[in-house]
């Protein structure tokens, strides 16, 4: 908009700049957003599929989801270097409880595989933005990279798994065969107490 003289109006020069691609911000808080329904999905989906010798306990899966769909935004964000040993540990430990089932690799890998169907069936049917905009290539990779250690440790987990079973090597499994159900709900509490205070410690430092 001009003034009668021809000069920009101070309202035309405040206008801000429409953003040319979806931010890391942006994205993080659009994945946030969904982490409830990802959540719910990732268990109706796993359920469904009934893979192995038995279902998985569903209030187990449930704590899963909580955890680990709880984390995967900030695999994102500026806590990824922090909160990804945590990722790492809990897809092991899925993929643990995936072959004390009786789940095969390959099924354990498809359970993963599920969250990151969800995720991009999402980005296609309501993207950031409402899609007015492009995502750049680094938000699309690091939320590839995040779900492909997803996988690649659940593998591990149920490769572990079944060598400390079947040959009974020193060490310490990750689950052993006592009371799987008290260990993991264990174990998933400790991340989720870890996570809790990394999410504290970075509000305490925002505070200062």
């Amino acid at each position: 908009m001009q003034s009668d003289s021809g000069a920009p109006t101070a309202l035309a020069r405040a206008a801000p700049a429409a953003p040319s691609r979806v931010g890391m911000a942006d994205f993080t808080a659009w994945l946030e957003e969904r982490v409830p329904s990802l959540r719910v999905l990732w268990v109706q989906e796993i359920g469904a599929r009934e893979l192995g010798q038995g279902r998985i306990d569903p209030e187990l899966l449930r704590r899963f989801a909580d955890q680990l769909v709880g984390i995967l935004p900030m695999m994102l964000g500026p806590h990824r270097d922090q909160v990804r040993p945590l990722w790492i540990r809990g897809f092991e430990l899925f993929g643990a409880v995936a072959a004390k089932r009786g789940l095969a690799a390959g099924e354990a890998i498809e359970e993963v595989h599920l969250l990151r169907e969800l995720v991009i069936r999402d980005l296609y049917r309501d993207p950031p933005m409402g899609g007015t905009v492009p995502l750049s290539l680094r938000e699309v990779l690091r939320l590839n990279r995040s779900l492909d250690r997803a996988v690649t440790h659940a593998s591990v987990g149920h490769t572990d798994a079944l060598f400390f079973e079947f040959f009974e090597a020193e060490g310490a499994p990750l689950l052993s065969s006592d009371d799987v159900g008290a260990q993991v709900s264990e174990q998933i509490e400790a991340i989720g107490r870890e996570v809790h205070l990394i999410v504290e410690a970075s509000a305490g430092a925002r505070a200062q």
